[in-house]
């Protein structure tokens, strides 16, 4: 679309501008195509403004330019225009809050779901005074819809009264990019949003790789405790198997064009781009738009041609509107399904903010759908985006139950990070359905917790039914659990009438591990490990430095209740242990010891 035919545009300052184009080309697309790419999104005009910063960074309005020659109806719009389209705009800010109430319903949308800042009446257009001047925080609140679960944290137990401790693995990132963007933006953390297994697990640790044809190897470590003296720490690892061929790739891309959406799709078009720029001769692709409508912007295309990604990314076409979500997982289901490699990996991405307002939109229902679908050996994939409106809670448990991952996204350094770095570790599954039971000797210990995994605790009766819907693992993936301990006889604490529990006589074991999964074809398997007594008279292994900050530092911004001593003081001694621990990696805003050092002040 010409800018002489748009209505629409995005403004941003020359340095944004800059890193934009500048990340076109790291991810490897020429000058001209990179160009193209910085000309417009999703039907919207890009262009350089005077403005030297943004609120959110990377957060845009979509903004609507006025037609002088039209006559101006109400709040100054066209007449032919779109009042929803011209009024979500976030950055201004001068219209008040009982006049957006009013404004939503006439749109055709509830005010809630709008989550605009105020407009003001002389300056429907581009207002430059209005952009982020950073002092909306507060007002914002009132109009964020977002939601998670809040789970009550992992209780400290004592060996006897539950000898096991069963969880699921956990392989998203979203609470981790969601907490490191908040902190680098200087913005309030809502610590419901805190999930401190994916802190951990967002580190890639040194643990040993699977060896004799094993899809796993089991790793683990011990230390003491920092935030609490009288416990210690025991580190249970486990690693992916890294597949050697090259599979192939057949995608369904689904992306979410609604008005929720519409200051975020600047970063849903780089984070297209950057899967895309992964994808190779062989690898096919379909791209499907949705909002009150589903269109077929792509069905099975060929990968390899960058002009072709190009051209199919431009003509996503930004509809605005309600978010009829569930048709477009249908038809994005559908054309994998229709079209199924069994040599391939069949997935199906989601870009969106979880905001389903129509069709199937409870979380139950959208996961009993995806549920089934995953039957079909299909897996998925979710990029979430939006602070105010991303609905965290149903793209968790989508993920958890459609055998597959989901991050978050706020930046280009996100973007680069998980899905252009990572992209292979999250594409290729070796293993589906991972559940871990780490069962404690009670002559050693004689309570514990676990870290974290919070909402993915296990009954024995979810460990053992092969029908339960968790996570898988990708190539090379590794997933960590950290467990605080205090050393001691066990006691049981809470008898039973007709039962008691009995030590156990196996002195030479600390901990039995069990691990339940599939493989990708589908066969039910058990792994175990013994862990000798030993264990815990070994030197602090090598990851506990860097697993003890991140612990640490996730039970200080979720205010845990376990978080003993834990304050800044503490935090940056730890800090110091793990960055003379590790080798020195490339220092970046978004990096696990720059946020640290960030919140730490």
């Amino acid at each position: 679309m010409s800018k002489k035919e748009t209505a629409f545009m995005y403004e941003m300052c020359q340095r944004q501008f800059d890193e934009m184009r500048q990340f076109y080309l790291d991810i490897g697309y020429s000058e001209k195509q990179a160009d193209k790419l910085c000309s417009s999104c999703f039907g919207a005009d890009i262009v350089v403004g005077e403005h030297s910063a943004y609120q959110n960074d990377w957060t845009f309005g979509r903004r609507f330019k006025p037609r002088p020659e039209k006559k101006k109806g109400l709040f100054g719009f066209g007449k032919n225009s779109s009042a929803y389209d011209g009024m979500v705009c976030e950055s201004a800010r001068s219209m008040s809050a009982p006049m957006m109430g009013m404004a939503a319903p006439m749109a055709g949308m509830p005010a809630p779901l709008m989550k605009m800042a105020p407009m003001p009446m002389s300056e429907p257009a581009l207002c430059e005074e209005a952009y982020c001047d950073g002092t909306a925080a507060e007002s914002d609140d009132q109009w964020n819809t977002a939601e998670t679960h809040s789970a009550d944290e992992v209780e400290e137990e004592s060996t006897l009264d539950r000898p096991q401790i069963i969880f699921s693995a956990n392989v998203n990132t979203a609470s981790w990019s969601y907490l490191r963007n908040k902190i680098v933006d200087g913005d309030r953390v809502d610590k419901d949003f805190v999930r401190i297994e994916e802190i951990i697990n967002s580190y890639k640790y040194k643990m040993k790789t699977p060896k004799d044809g094993s899809l796993f190897s089991v790793y683990t470590e011990h230390a003491g405790c920092p935030w609490n003296k009288d416990n210690e720490l025991f580190m249970v690892g486990l690693r992916g198997k890294k597949v050697d061929k090259d599979v192939s790739q057949n995608l369904a891309f689904l992306v979410d064009v609604s008005g929720s959406m519409e200051d975020n799709w600047i970063l849903v078009q780089m984070s297209l781009a950057s899967i895309m720029s992964k994808l190779k001769k062989g690898d096919h692709m379909s791209v499907i738009s949705y909002s009150d409508k589903t269109e077929t912007v792509a069905e099975k295309m060929k990968c390899g041609d960058f002009d072709d990604y190009v051209k199919v990314i431009l003509a996503i076409d930004g509809i605005g509107g309600c978010t009829r979500g569930s048709k477009g997982l249908e038809k994005a289901y559908s054309y994998i399904s229709d079209n199924f490699d069994k040599d391939a990996n069949n997935r199906v991405f989601i870009f969106t903010d979880g905001d389903f307002n129509f069709g199937i939109t409870s979380e139950k229902g959208l996961s009993d759908f995806i549920y089934e679908k995953r039957k079909t050996g299909i897996y998925l994939s979710i990029v979430g985006y939006g602070f105010g409106n991303f609905k965290d809670n149903k793209m968790e448990a989508l993920a958890r139950n459609g055998n597959g991952n989901y991050t978050f996204v706020s930046n280009p350094a996100d973007i680069l990070d998980y899905l252009h770095d990572k992209l292979v570790s999250n594409l290729v599954t070796v293993a589906k359905d991972v559940k871990i039971s780490v069962e404690i000797n009670p002559q050693y210990v004689k309570k514990y917790r676990l870290i974290g995994y919070d909402a993915r605790l296990l009954t024995k009766q979810e460990f053992n039914d092969t029908e339960k819907a968790v996570d898988g693992i990708g190539s090379g993936h590794n997933v960590v659990a950290l467990i605080e301990f205090a050393r001691g006889h066990a006691k049981q604490q809470y008898t039973s009438r007709y039962t008691e529990t009995q030590t156990t006589d196996k002195q030479d074991e600390f901990a039995f591990i069990e691990i339940h999964y599939k493989t990708p074809e589908g066969e039910d398997k058990v792994m175990t490990q013994i862990v000798p007594a030993s264990v815990l008279e070994e030197p602090e292994g090598r990851n506990m430095p860097v697993i003890s900050l991140l612990a640490a530092f996730g039970l200080a911004v979720k205010d845990s209740k376990y978080k003993g001593s834990t304050d800044k003081a503490m935090l940056s001694e730890l800090f110091k242990k793990a960055e003379e621990s590790c080798s020195k990696k490339k220092s970046d805003t978004y990096s696990h010891f720059s946020v640290i050092k960030k919140y730490i002040g």
